[in-house]
């Protein structure tokens, strides 16, 4: 793998206990943003399908619809990172920072396994 600067990919300090736990746990997540989205789009259906409503109704309707994109929107990014760290969990890459190379930290992935960059290049970015 070739990261940003050209630092080759150290190895991750997970063992395969860490690696399973982490799969199980992204698994889990997976599973449950793809149910949260499926919820969104049919309650935004149904929401749209109700009956005709006056001015008011309509205004409600559209704050409502919004609220659902945005929580659509925002499960669907997570689900991008979480299928991203499964894939990284298959290919090896896992635990290994995709900016610097450098391990993310075992404490860091297990507490948030679709985590993609060590915490310096996460708050270089942050500040960029």
């Amino acid at each position: 793998m070739t990261t940003m600067n050209s630092t080759p990919p150290r190895e991750s300090p997970l063992g395969p206990q860490d690696l399973d736990e982490a799969a199980a746990v992204l698994s889990d997540l997976r599973d449950r943003l793809r149910a949260e989205i499926a919820d969104a789009r049919k309650t935004e259906s149904a929401v749209r399908g109700d009956c005709v409503l006056d001015a008011a109704d309509a205004g409600a309707t559209t704050l409502a619809i919004e609220e659902l994109h945005t929580r659509a929107d925002a499960a669907t990014a997570l689900l991008e990172r979480t299928l991203a760290a499964l894939t990284r969990i298959q290919d090896g890459t896992f635990g290994t920072c995709a900016t610097c190379g450098a391990p993310i930290g075992r404490e860091r992935v297990l507490a948030v396994p679709h985590a993609e960059r060590c915490v310096a290049c996460t708050e270089r970015q942050s500040r960029a």
